[in-house]
């Protein structure tokens, strides 16, 4: 992914990828965000770490 120059929207992008990885984390799938934010699932996988994602949505959930 191409390094963006102006701070504001690359803190923008940051926060993007927080909610992204939330939601994840929440029970969402790849496909179900890639379609809220119009585009591809593999376009989501693309935006972490090659087997990021897979980590945090096999993590089980613990209560509270």
């Amino acid at each position: 992914m191409a390094t963006n120059s102006n701070p504001l929207l690359s803190e923008m992008e940051t926060i993007r990828k927080l909610l992204v990885l939330a939601l994840l984390r929440s029970g969402m799938t790849q496909a179900q965000l890639g379609a809220a934010l119009g585009i591809h699932r593999t376009q989501v996988g693309r935006m972490f770490p090659t087997g990021a994602l897979a980590e945090i949505q096999t993590k089980p959930k613990t209560k509270s």
